[in-house]
């Protein structure tokens, strides 16, 4: 899959969300991207596997069957079976959509959610002085965001509040749109806080960076 590349317009757009949100809520939004949660290297294994066990039942069924145009000695047996496990393997490291095919979506689903909890203790999203801080994660190749609050946010807000900006960005993926679904995903974060009492107060200030997060 070839890296989601944002333009500096795209950029500019959800840095100007963020900045807009926190103009008026005391949260601060981290936005983070990265095009996929995991090298998810077993896929290559796996169907590595899978080619070499179906290499070697079709020449065994051919050649009981007497399907061969000419006999193949053990050598040429094991040449043919390991360049189809070559082939096999390549596939999912030039073709990552593939990865998506064979890796369990729990699997997915768990790795997601190691790699945006890993963000938020990298960005340090849980230091903000009033605990208001909160991760937008996103993770192109899964098609799967994790919004991550912290305490300060969560002893208010209740995890379905959360379901609308997540099916915000995620249509928004699917459309190949994400600038778009992030911008509105945070203007969805906003209306969130304004509704549950998260207002800007006089001495509040700019704890975390406005930029997006591009992680690759």
């Amino acid at each position: 899959m070839a890296k989601f590349l944002f333009t500096e317009e795209e950029k500019e757009r959800i840095r100007e969300a963020v900045q807009d949100a926190e103009k008026e809520t005391c949260g601060e939004i981290v936005p983070y991207f990265v095009n996929s949660s995991d090298d998810y290297n077993e896929a290559s294994w796996y169907l590595s596997t899978i080619f070499g066990m179906i290499a070697l039942l079709a020449i065994g069924i051919s050649s009981y069957l007497w399907l061969l145009p000419f006999r193949l000695t053990p050598l040429e047996i094991s040449l043919f079976t390991i360049g189809v496990m070559i082939a096999g393997f390549l596939i999912p490291v030039f073709f990552s959509p593939v990865k998506k095919m064979i890796i369990s979506k729990t699997t997915q689903t768990e790795r997601v959610q190691t790699r945006a909890m890993d963000a938020f203790l990298q960005e340090k999203v849980f230091e903000t002085e009033e605990r208001v801080g909160i991760l937008i994660f996103i993770s192109r190749l899964e098609h799967q965001v994790v919004v991550l609050g912290d305490k300060g946010i969560n002893d208010k807000v209740k995890p379905e509040d959360w379901e609308q900006i997540l099916s915000t960005i995620i249509k928004g993926i699917k459309e190949n749109r994400i600038a778009d679904g992030v911008v509105r995903s945070i203007e969805q974060s906003k209306e969130m806080l304004l509704e549950n009492g998260f207002v800007r107060k006089s001495t509040d200030y700019n704890e975390l960076s406005d930029d997006l997060r591009i992680e690759e």
